[in-house]
């Protein structure tokens, strides 16, 4: 009361109108700057399964270069229809191996340019027999060998390779 007395209401109501305006005025410049600078750029996703073992959230960058991808992230359309997820479902999982690389497997073992990065395993989850992904041969252009940290990630070691067309980007930030 004694501040709207030294000052007077309308000069109280002034200054909290021009601050209000002066907040929206900053929310808006935010959302816009979001909106059209960030969001085209990035989106903020949550992991809803063990793949990426410890980690929830993910900001995946839609615009980052596709080379050099080894020990990335990368987020991207389910390939194909299996029994066990449908083609388009969303997924992230680790870049083990990609185009112009020598991936070999050597029965259900899998290697990047003689580098051992894991195994298939006989079983799924539930004891079903699973078929491991069968190549010995570079890796085509545009093309991806993926792998989750989970023991039973369903990956590049079962259905073959994420294409450029099905990546939707590069994750960047995890949590």
């Amino acid at each position: 009361m004694e501040f709207i007395r030294k000052f007077g209401i309308k000069s109280v109501l002034k200054a909290s109108f021009f601050s209000v305006f002066l907040g929206l005025l900053i929310i808006g410049a935010l959302f816009v700057a979001k909106k059209h600078y960030l969001g085209d750029k990035y989106y903020f996703g949550i992991l809803i399964s063990d793949s990426i073992v410890g980690k929830d959230f993910v900001v995946v960058d839609k615009e980052h270069s596709l080379k050099n991808l080894k020990g990335k992230i990368l987020a991207f359309d389910f390939p194909l229809d299996t029994d066990y997820f449908k083609k388009g479902k969303s997924f992230a999982k680790y870049v083990k191996c990609e185009e112009g690389d020598l991936l070999e497997n050597k029965s259900g073992k899998f290697y990047c340019n003689g580098e051992f990065i894991g195994g298939a395993l006989p079983k799924d989850s539930k004891g079903n027999p699973v078929q491991d992904f069968k190549w010995n041969g570079i890796i085509p252009k545009d093309s991806f060998f993926v792998m989750g940290t989970h023991t039973y990630s369903f990956d590049s070691r079962y259905w073959g390779f994420v294409t450029k067309k099905d990546v939707k980007g590069v994750v960047v930030w995890l949590q």
